[in-house]
């Protein structure tokens, strides 16, 4: 059986026709599919980039294998007047509606005006389909601009349409999206933030380091957090803020550091302004096998976002036994200490939190963090995505040999 996978991520092709994808995905990912599926058919956008165009493509995660192809949608998202263009969305329906079938599965991954179109049309048509849930769309949007603001009602009531019709369901989180968009059929929590079986050695190394700060009092403390430096909801300014805070104070024993692609400029002018630039370094975007020698350098990692799923990027800071805070929203929650959660967008908070560190709280930090995320390895997570899947594929099967048994009668 083939499977059709619908989702709002873009998908780019070089002259040969080999398909690039961003990082969210890759062979391995499309691999769990693979496993229970013949072919894997992906429905998503075209990514503007010219085929001929290398160092971006060697920037995205290419695909060869011959049993995954690409159907490229129309763009709703290009413009206003495709957003508003009805013709844009029967073109949407009618491609969907010659992919969608009974002989082939369907995985939705949320959320996307594309997945609850398909999810209309399984609904219609009486086909079982499984819901990926990924993200929230009210917090995305919302506090992504004004016009985020008045889509994100309509955003969220599809999604929670996707979830409540869904025959399976798989969330990356524990609680915050189930609660927010409740499945209506057999659910799951699996995170997509996967580690690599955690070493006890890598948290006492960690532990030596915080203890050597008692030695090197001249020292800054290394803050880092990991996103887009020009994604406004990352939260960033806010920890520029709270180090404002601190140095009007006349503590000046930080230094945050910023790793992630980006116009920096916006956050370069704010410090400026602030009169921090000198505890601030932009360490530009980072390919993922450094990620983990960064923050090893690092000494406490802070993911202020205002919208999230559950962090990959808080999870692995936390597998290497870094100190953590975290905005109260989304995921976080479910992976933090109370006492290590900030109110969303609250510098000021922030601040007090930075100031009351000391190593001691920092040493009890790193055990908290390392521990959590050992809920969070690799094997453990694969294990239970794969007999979910495999839970899926197999009812679908059994569903198929029991429609061809009643045509067979009928013959």
């Amino acid at each position: 059986m083939d499977l059709v996978f619908v989702y709002g991520d873009r998908v780019a092709l070089d002259r040969e026709g080999r398909i690039y994808i961003g990082t969210s995905f890759s062979q391995k990912v499309f691999d769990r599919y693979l496993e229970h599926f013949d072919h894997l058919i992906l429905m998503m956008r075209r990514a503007g980039v010219n085929p001929d165009d290398r160092e971006t493509l060697s920037g995205m995660n290419r695909i060869e294998d011959p049993r995954i192809r690409a159907v490229f949608m129309p763009d709703t998202t290009a413009s206003l007047k495709n957003f508003a263009d009805p013709g844009v969305r029967i073109r949407i329906r009618k491609i969907l509606e010659e992919y969608i079938c009974p002989e082939r599965a369907v995985i939705l991954r949320t959320h996307s005006y594309y997945s609850y179109v398909a999810a209309g049309i399984c609904v219609r048509k009486k086909i079982p389909y499984l819901a990926e849930a990924v993200g929230c769309p009210w917090d995305a949007l919302f506090h992504h601009s004004l016009k985020g603001r008045l889509l994100a009602p309509f955003a969220a009531a599809q999604m929670r349409f996707c979830m409540r019709h869904a025959s399976y369901a798989m969330y990356v989180t524990r609680d915050f999206l189930q609660k927010r968009y409740p499945a209506g059929g057999i659910s799951v929590s699996v995170s997509d933030a996967e580690l690599l079986s955690l070493d006890r050695e890598v948290l006492e190394k960690r532990k030596e380091r915080i203890r050597a700060l008692e030695t090197e009092p001249s020292r800054r403390l290394r803050i880092g957090t990991a996103g887009d430096v020009q994604v406004a909801y990352k939260g960033q300014r806010f920890v520029l803020q709270a180090l404002a805070g601190l140095k009007r104070k006349g503590i000046c024993s930080f230094e945050y550091r910023l790793a992630g692609g980006g116009d920096r400029k916006g956050l370069e002018s704010l410090a400026v302004r602030l009169g921090i630039e000198d505890m601030v370094v932009f360490e530009g975007l980072m390919p993922h096998e450094k990620i983990y020698d960064w923050l090893d350098y690092l000494d406490l990692y802070i993911q202020p976002s205002q919208v999230e799923g559950l962090s990959r990027a808080l999870l692995e800071a936390m597998s290497r036994g870094l100190p953590a805070f975290g905005s109260d929203v989304g995921g976080n929650p479910e992976l933090l200490d109370p006492s290590c959660l900030h109110r969303c967008g609250d510098a000021g908070e922030i601040e007090r939190q930075l100031e009351a560190l000391t190593p001691e709280r920092m040493l009890v930090l790193a055990e908290k963090s390392f521990c959590r995320a050992g809920d969070y390895e690799k094997d453990l997570l694969e294990n239970r995505r794969r007999k979910f899947l495999a839970r899926f594929a197999a009812d679908l099967s059994s569903q198929q040999d029991r429609k061809i048994g009643r045509q067979g009668e009928k013959t």
